[in-house]
């Protein structure tokens, strides 16, 4: 554009326009020569600054706003956007450009506000957590295993299912014993159906207080109870949506909350904590349990009409010690995926210690093994993991003893009870690596269930 047609078009606008764009009272902008010394102020600068124009024309900058970053951009010739500084004991929000001709010369530098209530401030930052929730949730994915790498009948038949269930949008369940990859099946689902693109949010059921179920998943309005956000919170179903949600352990959701699911599957909308308009959903329900939902339903401790409505696919998660052919296969994509965390440390797995891990019996399964070779990992010296490297409950085979007669030539049948529950307590504790929760849920057993047998069997932790 030839230079003329801008000198016109500054012309035709008029003085007092220019004026005008520049003595704006949202932005308050002030202009600095090469010198650093302030040649422009708006009149409206004490709202923002706290000074008035008349009391520093003509005087450097510096001497002026103490932190300001406007005559850095004299120098580099860079824009500074966004930037926070206090200014009169208010933080502000402050966009630093450069002044230049025609020529590209930097003849000055213009400072401005972006924000001049510090209520502007917190609602940007406000958007920005939830927006850093939102990704969080989009970015959700399964660092811990991935079983579907094996090949023996059990995972085939995993894996048809859990093809056949991407292709439509019908209520999956997934059951299985902890740690045998239920979340990798909800990925697997999700990420080859027309979902995909969508964020997959997951929701532990286990994980949730009682009396912020509601609010968690169907989310409030501002101010709808003590100590609630005063802009209001989307639930996770909101944030599920287009996507699909698991509800991890919804054997553990309370009573009342089945009676609001079921709605929510019904109708596809939710009412908000405090709201008075319905939100409508979008979603894909896949849920997960380590528990038998159908003994909860006859004890009348799940809703047989929420049973049926989230059963219509079903899938079953094999145990570990039922796949031992698959071992090799996913300790090796274990490997690959734990020398991304930890840098140094072996790259394979010698063969007496992969006959020790097909062994052992794995009462956490795949999730177990996991960490039996993240330790071993960190731990070996040498180039490969040998059965040294092993924990001694997995490395320690012992052959099975006959079993021995009491003095009456018959065995103590609860003898070997109490044995057998003392030796899975130690193994599943090794496995938790001391963490009583983790141990008892390896277990199936409530945490003070455990704390009781520790106790009993004087299990040092």
């Amino acid at each position: 554009m030839p230079r003329e047609t801008t000198f016109d078009s500054l012309s035709y606008l008029g003085k007092d326009l220019i004026i005008a764009a520049l003595e704006n009272p949202y932005e308050c902008p002030m202009i600095i020569d090469t010198d650093g010394n302030i040649r422009f102020m708006s009149r409206f600068s004490p709202r923002l600054l706290g000074i008035t124009p008349s009391e520093v024309l003509g005087k450097p900058l510096n001497e002026v706003i103490e932190n300001s970053h406007l005559h850095e951009v004299l120098k580099t010739g860079k824009a500074r956007i966004g930037e926070s500084i206090y200014i009169s004991g208010k933080q502000q929000i402050i966009a630093n450009i450069p002044l230049k001709d025609l020529d590209g010369n930097v003849i000055g530098a213009l400072g401005k506000g972006m924000f001049n209530e510090a209520s502007k401030i917190k609602k940007l930052l406000h958007e920005i957590e939830i927006l850093k929730t939102q990704l969080g949730f989009y970015r959700s994915d399964v660092k811990n295993y991935d079983f579907l790498v094996g090949k023996s009948a059990p995972i085939m038949e995993v894996r048809k299912s859990a093809i056949q269930a991407s292709t439509s949008d019908a209520p999956v369940l997934i059951t299985g014993e902890t740690g045998t990859g239920k979340e990798v099946v909800a990925h697997y689902i999700h990420n080859n159906s027309r979902r995909a693109d969508h964020p997959f949010i997951r929701i532990n059921c286990a994980a949730i207080p009682g009396e912020l179920f509601e609010s968690e998943l169907f989310g409030y309005e501002k101010g709808s109870f003590t100590g609630a956000s005063s802009h209001g919170k989307k639930g996770k179903f909101e944030l599920a949506q287009g996507g699909t949600v698991l509800l991890d352990e919804i054997g553990e959701l309370p009573p009342n909350m089945q009676a609001k699911l079921l709605r929510v599957l019904q109708d596809y909308e939710i009412d908000r904590v405090g709201g008075t308009k319905s939100v409508k959903l979008n979603f894909r329900l896949i849920s997960s349990t380590n528990r038998n939902l159908q003994d909860l339903v006859e004890k009348n401790s799940f809703r047989k009409d929420l049973f049926y409505r989230i059963n219509i696919f079903h899938i079953k998660t094999p145990n570990l010690q039922d796949i031992p052919e698959d071992i090799p296969r996913i300790s090796s994509y274990l490997m690959s995926c734990l020398k991304e965390e930890i840098i140094r440390g072996p790259n394979r797995i010698s063969n007496d210690a992969m006959k020790a891990l097909k062994q052992h019996n794995w009462p956490g399964n795949v999730r177990e093994l996991r960490n039996v070779l993240e330790r071993a990992v960190i731990t070996a010296k040498g180039s490969e993991i040998t059965s040294e490297d092993l924990p001694g409950h997995i490395k320690k085979h012992k052959k099975k003893k006959n079993i021995s007669a009491n003095n009456n030539g018959s065995s103590s049948l609860r003898n070997i009870l109490d044995a057998a529950e003392r030796n899975a307590i130690i193994e599943a504790l090794q496995s938790a690596k001391g963490n009583k929760v983790k141990a008892s849920k390896i277990l199936n057993i409530h945490r003070t269930g455990l704390y009781q047998k520790i106790k009993k069997h004087q299990i040092t932790v």
